[in-house]
């Protein structure tokens, strides 16, 4: 029975330590849990332009996971630590996430990073990300996407979505629930 005992602390002690390890920060992609019709990869939350000329200004989107590459870009790159405490923020910029916004239909932009109800947001147990301040509201992947690459050309195969917010529900589940991963 002792041994059995101590097998079990044993491996409890293990798994925290495991656990502790694997909640610790690391740079994440935030994805969108559905591919909907990614040919490369699901779709990211992502500034506007490509990551050497991020476009600061321009609201944030849904575009092709990077990580297909085999790491993670500037342009998607978070802290998981942020994210867990309900801050959306472009670690190579450090600037987060913020309303333009409560409607349905707002925009997200990037911001220098303050606290403040504008930029707080929940990763819900369901994927759907929340402003805290406006919880019936969710990030939201646009219905359509376009091909990626510089406005008039040439295009490439990585994928576009307007990113914006809509009322949270079932019927738009594959364009509000999203997930963090290390890359793949």
């Amino acid at each position: 029975m002792r041994k059995f005992k101590n097998s079990i602390l044993a491996t409890i002690a293990l798994g925290t330590f495991a656990l502790s390890s694997y909640l610790s920060a690391e740079p994440v992609e935030l994805y969108l849990l559905d591919p909907i019709d990614g040919i490369l990869n699901h779709y990211c939350l992502d500034t506007n332009g490509p990551p050497t000329n991020m476009q600061l200004e321009a609201p944030l989107q849904a575009h092709t996971c990077y990580s297909y590459q085999g790491e993670l870009t500037a342009d998607q790159a978070m802290d998981s630590d942020d994210i867990v405490k309900g801050r959306l923020r472009i670690t190579a910029v450090d600037l987060c996430a913020q309303l333009d916004g409560n409607e349905p239909g707002a925009t997200i932009r990037l911001a220098e990073c303050e606290v403040g109800e504008n930029q707080n947001f929940e990763l819900r147990l369901n994927g759907q990300i929340a402003p805290t301040a406006y919880p019936e509201l969710c990030l939201t992947a646009g219905p359509t996407s376009w091909r990626g690459g510089p406005a008039g050309g040439p295009y490439n195969d990585n994928l576009a979505r307007t990113l914006h917010l809509q009322r949270c529900g079932d019927e738009a589940v594959r364009y509000q629930s999203w997930g963090t991963r290390v890359g793949i």
